[in-house]
């Protein structure tokens, strides 16, 4: 668990305090998505920010806790990512030890207090509390809550709702001298309409169109990131109102990368350990230095000699390493066995046997892989609030200057915050000919296809980001099957649907290295759902038959049918979807890569007016069996 503590700024904790009282806790892994820098937390002594990358080192003497993924690494531009640090408790007291806690600022500032509803900051009129962080109304002593509205704009930057200038926007005399705000409620309903804020000039204003496009007027974003202490005056972005808890507030840019062969050989881990070392040997000194480790460490002088050469090949300045190029390799190693053996007690990251489908499943898949052994590094690159912003993990670092995302630290960053997931998953490979006769032979099918794909790109050219890739008929069939599959996998085997997550691998034949349509179900969570193998079960051919099957089968009826097989994909808003609801195929959004947009249940079973069959068809004649 990691946990936060109170920073006022730079410099407001003493570097001599040893213990300090903490704030609250979190699991390391919502540290680098739920809960990362620039999030609001709601914690039972008030509303916190996590602060930045230089707030996490120099206020805090963060200890080095490093792992290494050296793609996702050299895709992020960085030497390492640091395991968020794990809370040391002081013997005797309710204190935890300064050094192993995450920094955090009071946002939003304002608070109300519930007794007597007025409104204001510390100090004004609210005081602290013997703890030094809990907020307490001067004149009734009960503890305050934070206000529900914060503002915020498509860059990333964030600021205190103007609670002084609503309340006087319609008062003939202006804003008066000293306010002293109250938000109150006419008592008839709970509707935002009937809340107001009333001053003691007597100025009011109702809180009913706070959410309006032209609630803040001529107003423009002050560039405020509280995270950072820092402002940027030059944003020229609309100001918007949101509430202060919704989801749109934080959208955490996770870039994530597995650890497959080479890198996940015992050999290339005992490498990333002395890298420091080696890194800087001479050439011609390399061989004698890795015999001494060789021995050290029990492993062939030959293997760390390989393991060298891949860590310099990845490092290499004119060698890029993409997302798309590892999701290559990664594809490459699920379609294969693999069982690397153990050596000098470090354990392989990646172990999979592959097996054909079984007998009626071999029309749709050609390839079943058992994922006993997987390790995930996920980490926390920077975020966006109001809506998502679809980027690979090169691109992050552009979209970053570009401000189309919101930094996590004033410079760039050489390290960044990141948790380790082993867990397991299972492997589906669908058959490439049967996809390719399946789209030849549906033509009306493309009309479907190019109707989202226009959709999408109109989405991408409002929000300004840049697609690197294009939605085909292959993504759609690869991405609804995904998602019907977590759910299923959710109904029928115990897993919560967050617990679960997709990563999917989709190219045609014309994106360089051939085509890929696979997707990788694993355990999304690093508790202990993801250690005792009951999804890597799945693998065994009957349960896999029963759970596939069931799976297409439950996809024929949704119960929100007959609207949502016959949805226009031109209608469908931001969503960037067909056929697709609550009810058949949408999933919590921490086990999507893609928002959950992108899905049609229609490739899956067909649509409403048989203009095209679906991928799937002539699946009742196995259930029936």
């Amino acid at each position: 668990m990691a946990t936060t503590y109170k920073n006022r700024g730079a410099g407001a904790v003493s570097p001599a305090m040893e213990g300090v009282e903490p704030l609250g806790t979190v699991r390391r892994s919502q540290l680098v998505s739920t809960y990362g820098i620039g999030a609001i937390l709601d914690l039972d002594k008030g509303s916190y920010m996590p602060m930045g990358l230089e707030d996490w080192e120099s206020a805090t003497r963060l200890p080095s806790l490093s792992i290494t993924e050296s793609r996702l690494q050299a895709q992020l531009g960085v030497s390492h990512f640091r395991l968020p640090p794990v809370a040391r408790q002081i013997p005797g007291g309710a204190s935890v030890e300064r050094k192993s806690v995450i920094p955090a600022v009071r946002f939003p500032a304002w608070n109300e207090c519930p007794k007597c509803h007025r409104i204001g900051t510390e100090s004004d009129p609210f005081e602290l509390a013997a703890d030094g962080s809990t907020l307490k109304c001067s004149a009734c002593r009960v503890t305050t809550t934070p206000v529900r509205f914060v503002v915020a704009c498509r860059q990333g930057h964030i600021d205190e709702f103007p609670w002084v200038w609503w309340a006087h926007r319609k008062h003939a005399g202006g804003t008066c001298p000293a306010p002293r705000l109250k938000l109150l409620s006419h008592g008839k309903s709970a509707a935002l309409g009937d809340m107001y804020l009333q001053c003691t000039c007597g100025a009011a204003s109702s809180l009913g169109d706070a959410f309006s496009d032209d609630a803040l007027g001529a107003a423009t974003c002050r560039g405020a990131m509280p995270w950072l202490y820092s402002r940027d005056a030059d944003c020229k972005a609309d100001p918007r109102v949101l509430q202060r808890g919704a989801s749109n507030v934080h959208f955490p840019v996770v870039a994530s990368g597995l650890s497959i062969p080479p890198v996940s050989e015992a050999a290339f881990q005992i490498l990333e350990e002395l890298w420091d070392i080696v890194s800087a040997v001479p050439a011609e000194a390399l061989a004698p230095v890795m015999q001494g480790y060789a021995k050290k460490f029990g492993v062939a002088q030959e293997a760390l000699l390989m393991a060298w050469r891949e860590k310099k090949k990845i490092e290499e300045p004119g060698e890029e390493v993409t997302q798309a190029s590892s999701r290559a390799e990664e594809y490459a190693a699920l379609s294969a066995d693999r069982d690397d053996a153990i050596i000098g007690g470090y354990i392989p990251h990646f172990r999979n046997a592959v097996a054909p489908p079984p007998d009626a499943l071999t029309g749709w898949f050609d390839l079943v892989g058992a994922v006993s052994r997987l390790r995930e590094v996920r980490a926390i690159a920077g975020f966006t609030r109001i809506d998502p912003y679809p980027v690979n993990n090169e691109g992050i670092a552009r979209a970053i200057l570009e401000r189309r995302i919101a930094p996590v630290s004033k410079r760039p960053p050489q390290w960044l915050p990141a948790a380790e997931i082993l867990g397991e998953g299972i492997f589906l490979r669908f058959r490439t000919e049967a996809i390719d006769r399946w789209t030849g032979e549906n033509l009306g099918l493309e009309r479907r296809v190019a109707a989202l794909e226009a959709k999408s790109a109109q989405v991408a050219a409002d929000r300004g980001y840049q697609r690197d890739y294009t939605i085909t008929a292959r993504l759609l069939l690869v991405h609804s099957f995904a998602h019907a599959l977590v759910r299923q996998i959710s109904v029928d085997c115990g897993y919560s649907s967050s617990a679960l997550r997709e990563r999917l691998y989709i190219a045609d034949a014309s994106e360089g290295a051939g085509p890929m349509n696979g997707v990788l179900i694993y355990t999304g969570s690093p508790d202990s759902e993801g250690s005792l193998g009951g999804l890597v079960r799945l693998a065994d051919a009957a349960l896999l038959e029963r759970i596939v099957l069931q799976t297409i089968r439950s996809l024929q009826w949704c119960g929100s049918d007959p609207v949502c097989l016959e949805t226009d994909p031109q209608q469908s808003g931001d969503r960037v979807s067909g056929a697709a609801c609550h009810c058949c195929l949408l999933v919590p959004e921490t086990a999507c890569e893609k928002f959950n947009r992108e899905l049609d249940r229609t490739v899956l079973v067909g649509d409403a007016d048989g203009q095209w069959t679906g991928f799937f068809a002539g699946a009742e004649d196995e259930w029936q069996r």
